[in-house]
């Protein structure tokens, strides 16, 4: 399941305006624009139960965000869900629903499966914490190397992921990025003109092991800066790729065994 163009322009483009309208300056502050909207919020622990929920009653919206494991109001992760409630409240469809009867709403930060709703309130995020204006701006007249996701979650006060997937549809460069988990492929994004569309099949579905993602699940190595890497090593072409090198870095977090690909010429 996924958003239309038309739809992502719609709501990239509302996003775009609320970002500028209360923050035209800096990082864009999630606590101002609710602040200034007339939506109340506050921080708490809620265990797992939701990592934001926006709340109506008698016309009034209220922000539950969850602070769980969380050690700092700014961690990127918060600010997301926050950014994420917004959506809900400021796309139409979403708050109209809310107002016809369904009085509570609660999102979680998961890659997937997600339903339409969760999907639209996501990408609203992404656009209101990543302005593709100020984006653009950014990144104009640098060559791409890890460092400038690096420096782009710094600037915008966003986590890896969100930041990856603003370069894949965005960015200056083209980039795949790749979610491995118990050494199997499981969800992957890439810029519209990255050269390589099909991954190499195996009959057991394990990632190639030849790859710095392969080596990490085969052999337990971590390669800390980006390394050389076979592109037929981790895709299959009707032309003869053989030679050509592709750039990977690989992010090891330490939970549910995953590992982040981004991979780029």
């Amino acid at each position: 399941m996924g958003i239309s163009d038309v739809r992502k322009n719609e709501l990239a483009d509302l996003a775009e305006f609320i970002s500028t309208d209360y923050c035209p300056n800096g990082l864009v502050s999630p606590e101002i624009i609710a602040e200034q909207s007339g939506i109340t919020y506050n921080y708490g622990e809620y265990k797992d139960c939701f990592d934001g929920m926006l709340e109506h009653d008698a016309g009034d919206f209220h922000i539950y965000l969850n602070t769980q494991s969380i050690l700092y109001p700014d961690n990127s992760r918060l600010r997301f869900s926050f950014a994420h409630e917004l959506g809900h409240y400021f796309i139409d469809e979403h708050r109209n629903a809310l107002k016809k009867g369904k009085s509570l709403h609660k999102s979680y930060q998961r890659l997937l499966p997600k339903n339409i709703v969760e999907i639209e309130a996501d990408y609203f995020a992404s656009n209101l914490l990543i302005p593709t204006n100020r984006f653009i701006k950014f990144i104009q007249r640098k060559k791409f190397d890890f460092q400038i996701i690096d420096s782009l979650t710094i600037e915008f006060g966003t986590s890896l992921s969100a930041t990856l997937l603003k370069f894949v549809e965005s960015g200056n460069h083209p980039i795949m990025v790749v979610y491995s988990q118990n050494n199997e492929i499981k969800h992957y994004w890439c810029s519209t003109d990255f050269p390589f569309k099909y991954f190499l099949e195996h009959s057991s579905k394990k990632l190639p092991p030849l790859t710095v993602a392969g080596d990490f699940f085969n052999h337990g190595s971590k390669c800390d800066e980006p390394d050389r890497v076979e592109a037929s090593e981790w895709f299959s072409s009707y032309n003869d790729i053989r030679g050509i090198k592709l750039w990977e870095k690989c992010i090891y977090p330490t939970y549910n065994n995953t590992v982040i690909s981004i991979i780029w010429e």
